[in-house]
């Protein structure tokens, strides 16, 4: 009875975690080694988070593009993403963001091998919602997510 209970509020947790987190549309474009996150039914938004596999299987991370959290900021700063019992923290500095042409955003810049990268994958591929602190916090859902966090990994072993 008692497994039974906490089942059910596991469930619950759940849910609500997932009706609180900001609807992300998630997209991997194989011939640009890209992964990204977009939020849904916003016109020509810039993404939460984007990572493009470099030469020599190195990671380059663009994360808060959409809420601008780069601007002004000098030296590097850190965003943390939480999902589940898994934590990966990411610091970098202050860059334009690719779509910057268009929205004229700023974004957290890190880069990193593919083995450094670990931790942030295995919260992205966890199926939980993200947890973002940092300069902004967020929540983003998940859906669809850890199977193009697969083929973005393995894609990126091979370059």
């Amino acid at each position: 009875m008692v497994r039974s209970l906490l089942a059910i509020l596991l469930a619950m947790v759940c849910c609500v975690a997932q009706a609180e987190a900001r609807s992300i549309r998630w997209t991997y474009v194989k011939s640009e080694m890209e992964l990204s996150g977009y939020p849904s039914g916003e016109e020509e938004p810039d993404y939460v988070l984007r990572l493009t596999c470099r030469a020599g299987a190195k990671v380059e991370i663009g994360i808060g593009a959409h809420d601008d959290i780069g601007r002004g900021r000098s030296g590097t700063f850190s965003v943390t993403l939480k999902s589940g019992d898994r934590t990966a923290t990411l610091s970098g500095k202050s860059a334009l963001s690719k779509n910057s042409e268009m929205t004229g955003a700023s974004e957290l810049r890190a880069r990193m091998s593919l083995a450094e990268a670990d931790l942030l994958l295995a919260v992205l591929a966890s199926g939980l919602p993200i947890a973002v602190t940092g300069p902004k916090k967020d929540t983003w859902s998940v859906n669809g997510l850890a199977g193009k966090v697969r083929a973005f990994s393995e894609g990126c072993a091979k370059r």
